[in-house]
């Protein structure tokens, strides 16, 4: 407990709730608490209100109450700091019971409202990193509660901001990267997507990612001429080789010779250099630079390219990514190194507790170049770089500005007075087609590259909102006349249409239609004897007068209809019989007669079984009888 808030201890002073009081009060709420995890947040109903009334004020709390019940969360926050462990759960749910307090005394309009924020920002300067990483999963959980009503620009909002960019200036990029992350997503959760904070208006490169590589000796030849030497004896001896090869030798002297390729070593200083340009484009902004850029990025495609080939002659896959270097072989045993580089060190506690891979930067030494070289992801990597620099090059043309001028408050900061010059748009499209080209040599890499379009357009997109001046993204609500105007309108088309007078289309048509009916006696089709079902007992009916009919026809063709219009009653109505009597239909005689009557064959049979379910109550209640009267004696 600080010495100068325990001078206000006296008895006196209870009422007037100074910062002694209410810190001893509100110790004893926090020790009411029964809880061991941060999930779920205190609310009112968590609180004893015995211990909350007599913190709360009589009458409204004024300047010097809210700033007594401040001081009293700040000792209580000292306190804890300095008599619990850190790396105790129980430390961590302590601190985000005090906060969950402090956020419900705002709520009751009993504090400030900046009193969290304030709390939170002496928590985290006060503890180590590890320590700030456990409490940030109470941010994280109480964004939502934390950020109700804060506006951008005032109040809480600039602690919130100032206590994450403190933590990410404390917080290292190559070891606390997925921590950093979380800052970044939780301040992108917490404002809006137009807080000019977020938004690097001026445009400015990080110019303080600087890559670090190995320094070599400078070679007293150029590593080029070697190449070409070598070249020429190699012709010198194919013409040396006699007749034999005389035709050889005339294929190979048409033959345009091949570029010369630079040496390793000295392709290492021009790759990693380009790593400058890629951090501060506006480099390339002095002729001299841009020629030497151009010349490495070159020699680095022609590079990669080796590569490339290298990896289809050993495997027979493009870019399959092997850690192989390229000129060796896939077996070849790995030639120790001569000169050590200086290693990297790496905690390896820290990282099995992340879970995660460490890989801030790339790995610059000399002995591993050969190896980068022949990584596809490495190569991915390098070639994507330069295709948004090309494409940030791309934007300076003359062309590309002009679109800019339709924009009615322009971001002076982001626009370049330097222009890309015709030669130099050309170089710059020639090499952004043939890295697209590279990039996808089959359908993985087709499906790469698409990622990649995509992720550059949107990319775009976000250039221009930024050259525009950031407009806001919010849209104002509709006004209420809008909202009932809208329904309105929506009943009007929703209300049914009035029905077409002509059900034929035209007049004309509608008359001639009614003129026909007429004439044809249509309305014939309205009998209600067309939409009655007949009855099993109406087809056997008719059966009976066909079979009379067949009688008297003298006739063949007589006979033949008697016969069709038999049998299409009778199938009829053994459709209907089938879902009442099918049953009945396994008693049917099997004899086949000619003047069979299936219909009559199955009323006989309906009559037989009803007597015989007759029959067979009738004996069921005889013998119903009989035991009754035997059960009586």
């Amino acid at each position: 407990m600080s010495p100068i808030i325990a001078l206000a201890a006296t008895p006196g002073l209870d009422d007037l709730k100074t910062p002694f009081f209410l810190e001893r009060h509100l110790q004893e709420l926090l020790s009411s608490i029964q809880k061991s995890t941060l999930d779920p947040p205190l609310t009112v109903s968590d609180l004893d209100p015995e211990i909350l009334k007599r913190i709360k004020s009589t009458t409204a709390a004024d300047d010097y109450y809210k700033t007594s019940l401040e001081t009293a969360h700040k000792a209580i926050l000292y306190d804890i700091s300095v008599s619990q462990d850190p790396d105790d759960d129980a430390t961590i749910v302590a601190y985000g019971n005090l906060v969950d307090c402090a956020l419900i005394f705002t709520e009751l309009e009993m504090a400030d409202s900046n009193m969290p924020f304030t709390l939170l920002e002496e928590l985290f300067d006060t503890q180590i990193i590890p320590t700030c990483e456990r409490l940030f999963n109470y941010l994280e959980s109480r964004v939502e509660r934390l950020t109700v009503g804060m506006e951008s620009g005032k109040g809480k909002a600039l602690i919130l901001l100032r206590l994450c960019n403190e933590l990410l200036r404390r917080l290292s990029k190559a070891e606390d990267t997925i921590f950093c992350g979380r800052i970044l997503i939780f301040l992108s959760k917490s404002f809006p997507i137009a807080e000019r904070s977020a938004v690097n208006l001026r445009g400015d490169f990080n110019t303080n990612n600087v890559t670090i590589f190995d320094t070599l000796p400078e070679q007293d030849e150029d590593s080029m001429e070697i190449d070409v030497n070598a070249f020429a004896e190699n012709e010198a001896t194919t013409k040396e080789g006699g007749k034999a090869v005389s035709f050889n030798s005339q294929i190979n002297s048409q033959k345009p010779r091949p570029e010369p390729q630079m040496s390793m070593d000295k392709l290492y200083t021009v790759f990693w250099s380009m790593q400058h340009d890629f951090a501060d484009p506006t480099r390339l902004f002095v002729p001299e630079n841009f020629e030497r850029f151009k010349k490495g990025l070159e020699a680095t495609m022609a590079k990669f390219r080796e590569a490339d080939d290298e990896s289809l002659k050993t495997t027979g896959v493009a870019n399959n990514g092997g850690s192989s270097a390229p000129g060796k072989k896939p077996d070849a045993k790995p030639v120790p190194a001569v000169h050590a580089g200086t290693k990297r060190k790496r905690d390896h506690d820290a990282d099995e507790v992340k879970g995660g891979g460490f890989n801030p930067k790339y790995l610059t030494s000399r002995e591993l170049f050969e190896l980068e070289i022949s990584d596809l992801t490495f190569r991915r990597n390098v070639l994507v770089q330069a295709m948004i620099l090309l494409d940030f090059l791309l934007s300076l043309t003359p062309a590309a500005k002009g679109k800019w001028a339709v924009f009615k408050t322009p971001n002076r900061a982001v626009q370049y007075a330097f222009s890309l010059e015709a030669n130099d748009e050309t170089w710059c499209q020639k090499t952004r087609n043939q890295i697209s080209a590279s990039l996808q040599p089959d359908q993985t890499g087709k499906l790469f590259m698409r990622l990649i379009n995509t992720v550059l357009a949107r990319e775009q997109n976000w250039v221009f909102w930024k050259a525009e001046g950031c407009h806001k993204f919010d849209i104002p609500a509709l006004g209420v006349d809008d909202v009932l105007g809208a329904k309105t309108r929506a009943s009007t088309h929703c209300r049914p249409e009035r029905p077409f007078p002509y059900t034929m289309g035209t007049p004309t048509l509608n008359r001639l239609w009614q003129d026909t009916g007429k004439t044809l006696h249509l309305d014939d089709l309205e009998d209600e004897e067309r939409r009655r079902v007949p009855t099993f007992e109406s087809f056997r009916v008719g059966v009976d007068k066909d079979l009379e009919d067949l009688k008297d026809a003298m006739l063949p063709a007589d006979i033949e209809e008697g016969h069709n219009s038999i049998q299409t009653k009778t199938w009829k109505a053994m459709r209907l019989a089938s879902h009442t009597r099918f049953p009945l239909f396994n008693r049917f005689d099997e004899r086949v007669e000619e003047t069979r009557n299936d219909l009559q064959m199955l009323a006989d049979v309906e009559a037989k079984v009803l007597e015989e379910v007759k029959a067979r109550t009738s004996q069921q209640q005889a013998q119903a009888q009989v035991l009754g009267a035997k059960t009586s004696v």
